[in-house]
């Protein structure tokens, strides 16, 4: 075993590199240092793979509940229907889901607004900014979001 003069490891003698630090054994100056004495501070050695912080084990919200997903699809597809569906389909012993109630207030909110569109011309052009708003709204239902669309979210009907 000989040692290496950059970094001080021990390496096998027919070794041509520093398996630490790299070094070049044979284009390495005769006199340069003597083989058991390490040049200068020794290097770090990084011989750990990185590793990633660890994750943390409480999720950041509270899982929702897969029924109540479809229903706040449904709460802002179907409209007014899917408003009353929503609305009181998510009653678990007498208690609402917050998700719930959240998705039937957007989708009345949301049902209201669209009644602009059997207005002529301006009506269309409103039509289809609101389908853009409900496939929004939707995208956010299936990812289990209770994140308002717009000013859509902010205005409460449904308390």
């Amino acid at each position: 075993m000989k040692t290496c003069p950059k970094c001080g490891a021990q390496i096998a003698d027919d070794a041509g590199f520093c398996t630490v630090c790299g070094f070049n054994f044979a284009t390495a100056a005769a006199g340069a240092a003597p083989q058991g004495a390490p040049q200068g501070a020794p290097q770090p050695q990084y011989q750990q793979p990185y590793q990633q912080a660890p994750v943390a084990s409480t999720p950041l919200y509270a899982p929702v509940n897969p029924c109540d997903k479809v229903l706040g699809i449904v709460a802002v597809m179907c409209g007014f229907i899917g408003v009353i569906l929503a609305y009181f389909g998510g009653d678990v012993n007498g208690q609402r889901s917050d998700y719930l109630r959240f998705y039937a207030n957007e989708g009345l909110v949301i049902a209201l607004f669209s009644l602009i569109g059997i207005i002529p011309f301006i009506g269309w052009l409103w039509s289809i900014f609101m389908f853009v708003i409900i496939i929004i709204a939707i995208v956010n239902a299936c990812k289990g979001l209770t994140k308002p669309v717009l000013f859509f979210g902010t205005i409460r009907i449904i308390k």
